[in-house]
């Protein structure tokens, strides 16, 4: 996979730097030749690190538009919500300057349907007509984004004529309702950078080089050519 370039890194800490300055100088010069730069960027535990990086990398912010890869159907401040995630670790400091569209975005405890809240980030993203990176992330079960195993949004999430930037999508295990970007949304952004970390993951990782297989999502990112996909790792 010649367009599949590999950074191994020491420790969590290295990676959420390094990893950092590389989407920061990503977004620099989309600014320069745009006018403006767009990023996606996923949720979890594990990203916390590298939020708190970029958001002290000295870049044009105001020109910036955050969004996210994918989100839980939740109210704004419940404790799994990915937005409150970018807002808490993310948004702060140079990075407050930024822009953010959050996917869902539910002020009050009652969530409208999976496919009211579909429909409502889609609107949304009317106003990221263009992502210029994209980071993701990587489960243990090989999903990214909420284009998990088995799901039976699955299909859909991982058919490139699917027109559909965001889908819906219900986790066969995990918790919550998803909304998630679709593999086609995936390879149309610039840059791509998948994140993980763990020998555990690493041997996930290992196992999707092998061919593509809807048992690992993940696996259709890696073995689609795309011009500038970048895996982040560390032991």
């Amino acid at each position: 996979m010649p367009n599949l370039h590999e950074h191994q890194l020491l420790n969590a800490q290295a990676l959420a730097g390094q990893l950092a300055m590389a989407v920061a100088a990503r977004l620099h010069d989309a600014i320069q030749a745009h006018g403006s730069a767009a990023l996606a960027v996923s949720g979890g535990k594990s990203p916390i690190a590298f939020f708190e990086c970029l958001r002290e990398q000295d870049i044009d912010w105001h020109q910036v538009r955050i969004t996210l890869v994918d989100d839980r159907c939740v109210p704004r401040d419940h404790g799994d919500s990915n937005a409150l995630l970018v807002r808490t670790h993310l948004l702060q400091g140079l990075a407050s300057a930024a822009t953010f569209v959050p996917l869902v975005d539910e002020a009050g405890p009652a969530v409208p349907t999976l496919d009211a809240l579909t429909d409502r980030a889609r609107l949304q993203w009317t106003a990221v007509p263009r992502i210029d990176v994209m980071v993701l992330g990587m489960g243990d079960d090989g999903h990214t984004a909420s284009l998990f195993p088995n799901a039976k949004a699955l299909a859909n999430g991982l058919d490139l004529g699917n027109s559909d930037r965001l889908i819906g999508v219900e986790p066969p295990v995990a918790p919550h309702l998803r909304i998630s970007a679709t593999l086609a949304e995936i390879l149309a952004a610039e840059h791509i950078m998948v994140s993980l970390g763990g020998a555990a993951k690493q041997a996930v990782y290992q196992q999707a080089l092998q061919g593509v297989q809807d048992a690992l999502p993940i696996s259709h990112v890696l073995h689609a050519q795309h011009p500038s996909t970048h895996v982040w790792m560390h032991a």
